[in-house]
């Protein structure tokens, strides 16, 4: 059995964060594993806030785990401190041999421009160079290359090959519902070539945590053997079937669920 882990921060209604990326990992018949960076909640006035796990916690985490298993595969997600940046990038220098994805998670509402710049900086300059995958939505990579976040599919794939420009094997730009015209589009650069996915938009609230869904399913499919086109092509119908099983909140926004539905069959060959 493969043996993925997921770095990143906690989410405690479990649409993103750690939580969705296990669920995802058990979908694809992985065992999961977790090191946290942060803890997600709402505080007293119902605003969502984020408590950083200390950097020594976060490297006894990864130490423990390279004790106990050999790794197949890494997903990195939210790291929110450029002092995690630091611990996982010493941790990922020694994994050469299996696939990283990189969801580099940058849109904090809580952060002002200036913390966001320079830790998007580090982001880029330290753990970019080491990822197979970096997958940011349309938000993120907007932020990444100093450009509006357009909706035109032509100026996404501009987005992506800057961005590839930064170091990583490869660029996923997730522009999901957020593309202009019928279709939810992500769009691969790798080397010198552009691949496409569509799938015809769905009108649904329930897409909380579909970014972190969609990365942690091509870490799966990675770590399985599958190449990375049909990686991203797997991950992103699983994603679509996650939308349809969401779960409805108490403030009308919803979130992403697999519903446990997922054979062996659907994500050996779509």
């Amino acid at each position: 059995m493969k043996k993925i882990l997921t770095i990143g921060g906690s989410d405690p209604f479990a649409g993103g964060g750690i939580q969705s990326d296990l669920k995802t990992f058990e979908n694809y018949h992985q065992f999961g594993m977790s090191a946290l960076t942060c803890v997600g909640m709402l505080n007293n006035e119902g605003d969502f806030i984020l408590q950083n796990v200390s950097p020594e916690w976060l490297e006894q985490q990864l130490v423990s785990i390279d004790q106990m298993v050999n790794l197949d595969g890494i997903k990195i997600g939210l790291l929110n401190s450029m002092a995690a940046i630091d611990v996982v990038t010493e941790f990922v220098k020694k994994k050469t041999d299996i696939p990283i994805v990189l969801d580099p998670v940058l849109a904090f509402k809580e952060t002002d421009d200036l913390a966001q710049d320079t830790y998007s900086k580090h982001l880029v300059d330290h753990l970019f160079p080491l990822a197979d995958v970096v997958t940011p939505n349309l938000k993120e990579a907007a932020l990444l290359t100093g450009k509006n976040d357009s909706f035109q599919l032509e100026e996404i794939r501009k987005m992506a090959k800057e961005i590839y420009s930064f170091g990583s094997r490869s660029v996923i730009v997730k522009g999901g519902a957020g593309v202009f015209g019928e279709d939810a589009v992500d769009v691969l650069y790798s080397e010198v070539e552009f691949e496409s996915f569509h799938l015809k938009k769905r009108p649904s609230i329930t897409v909380n945590g579909a970014g972190c869904t969609f990365s942690s399913a091509i870490t799966a499919n990675l770590a399985n053997g599958t190449s990375l086109s049909k990686s991203v092509a797997n991950s992103k119908k699983y994603v679509y079937q996650c939308i349809i099983n969401g779960v409805m909140m108490k403030d009308g926004t919803g979130s992403v669920w697999s519903g446990g539905e997922m054979k062996e069959d659907d994500w050996i060959d779509y």
